[in-house]
């Protein structure tokens, strides 16, 4: 009776609940209990598994290559925001790499129980061999791998990388540092097995010399893509982070007319101020804190008076920023033409050539441009810098207005027009033979005597208005707050901005 019972209970078990097992020294199989059996509870490692959805009653494997595009779309949307710069990989020079692994290599000891002396020693040149192209090779892929693909990134720093490192720099030294490691592992392993078919003692030592020998020498010769990618990642690392989503206020203008010294009223920031052209040399940043709201301050290298595709980096950089991050825009004039730059350049794009040579001495980070036609005039003991364009040149060539050029190619930004150095006005201390007033044009006439309409006129000197600047400034900040907190919930609901 006991195993009719035992029958009955097996027969209201489910069939899920059961399994069939088989017996060697039993003559059949018998049915045992056992937990439930599930598709996708795999409790071993490395093994493949499936996952199924119910279709009409039956059990359809999903494609898995919808899961691998979707966390392919994740990682490319997280790596189009600011700060991917403050996230490299710390590089360590070439020469550090390899006496590194110079050191723990030669440390390596043969396989423990090897008893022939050419076996024993075959054994420690292989593993040598083995574990120094390793040490030289892993660096290298992590940085091959960790420093991100140019293209995923937030269009400013794409512009950053191009406009500071040059034109294809940065892909050019990460297809170096693969190269290297590349060499490095066939190098390696070629001379690793050598040393493992090596018939005697003094011919391991041998081929384990002469391997060593090749991958320094490897190392010397084209170890300088790993010393290129750490001078990138210093200088990228050493960029400003601007957060997308904090207020920011951008400094325009033509070079020296007092962007930077605004900078330093009006934020943290404490960018160089000298008396001449382009001391700004980057992009800048400053902070304000008022009620417990935080704003972001840049200042920006002057703009020119030339069309955009005649422009030098520094000025790129300016116009980079105004197009790929949400700024307000302070629009700072010098009407007192101390800066270099007559009030009328400053107002007008005059399409000349050799007005400035814009060849820098240096390609890399610090430029320096030279004036091909220029006067230097001595005012109050300093020396300015003023371009000298000729009164026909500048009426005949194709004129454009820069600032209303400017103004109209970032109209949807808030903008806010400052006149500074408005203590020298009264003095006129430089005299530019550059200088004219329109009469065919009243509006320049008029902006050549007052600036732009409903411009705050300020003096840093003598600290005018000042208050009036800082108060205008921050309602302009909070309305750029607002906007981009609606852009925010307009992105979240699906609404297009």
């Amino acid at each position: 009776m006991s195993g009719t019972s035992h029958l009955i209970q097996l027969w209201n078990i489910p069939s899920t609940k059961l399994l069939l097992r088989s017996s060697i020294s039993s003559k059949g199989s018998y049915l045992v209990p056992a937990g439930e059996i599930y598709r996708n509870k795999i409790f071993c490692k490395k093994i493949q598994t499936t996952a199924y959805r119910i279709v009409n009653g039956s059990s359809v494997p999903v494609p898995e290559h919808k899961k691998q595009s979707n966390k392919e779309d994740i990682a490319s949307t997280t790596l189009e925001t600011v700060g991917a710069f403050q996230k490299l990989p710390m590089v360590m020079p070439s020469v550090d790499i390899l006496y590194s692994a110079l050191r723990k290599a030669k440390r390596v000891s043969p396989t423990k129980g090897i008893a022939n002396i050419a076996k024993r020693e075959r054994n420690r040149a292989a593993k040598q061999l083995d574990f120094l192209m390793k040490e030289l090779a892993v660096p290298l892929r992590g940085y091959a791998e960790n420093f991100p693909d140019k293209k995923q990134l937030h269009p400013y720093e794409q512009s950053l990388i191009q406009l500071t490192l040059g034109d294809g720099h940065y892909e050019q030294v990460l297809r170096n540092v693969d190269a290297l490691r590349k060499k490095v592992v066939s190098v390696g392993k070629e001379h690793a097995s050598l040393c493992a078919k090596s018939l005697t003692k003094r011919e391991a030592e041998e081929r384990l010399a002469e391997g060593m020998k090749k991958l320094e020498d490897i190392f010397n010769h084209e170890g300088k893509a790993a010393d290129d990618l750490l001078n990138i990642a210093k200088t990228l690392r050493a960029m400003p982070v601007v957060d997308l989503e904090t207020p920011t206020l951008c400094l325009v203008g033509a070079p020296n007319v007092g962007k930077s010294s605004l900078v330093r009223v009006l934020s943290t920031g404490k960018p160089e101020i000298c008396n001449y052209p382009f001391t700004t040399r980057g992009i800048l940043m400053g902070h304000i804190a008022f009620n417990y709201r935080h704003f972001q301050v840049t200042d920006t290298p002057g703009l020119l008076n030339r069309h955009d595709d005649k422009r030098n980096n520094l000025e790129k950089l300016t116009l980079a920023v105004l197009s790929h991050l949400p700024t307000a825009i302070l629009y700072v004039h010098d009407l007192s033409g101390e800066c270099g730059t007559s009030p009328s350049d400053q107002q007008i794009l005059v399409r000349v050539s050799g007005i400035v040579d814009q060849t820098p001495h240096n390609t890399s980070l610090g430029m320096g441009f030279i004036f091909a036609s220029a006067v230097i005039v001595s005012t109050h003991g300093k020396m300015d810098v003023a371009v000298t364009v000729s009164e026909n040149a500048s009426k005949k060539g194709t004129v454009f207005f820069i600032y209303k050029e400017i103004r109209e190619r970032f109209s949807d930004h808030l903008w806010l027009d400052v006149v500074s150095k408005c203590d020298l006005l009264q003095e006129s201390p430089v005299i530019f033979n550059t200088e004219y007033v329109s009469v065919d044009n009243p509006e320049l006439a008029m902006y050549q005597k007052m600036g732009p309409e409903g411009a705050i006129r300020v003096s840093v000197k003598n600290e005018d208005a000042l208050n009036q600047l800082r108060v205008r400034v921050l309602d302009l900040l909070v309305s750029q707050m607002s906007r981009i907190e609606s852009s925010k919930i307009n992105e979240e609901n699906g609404v297009p901005t």
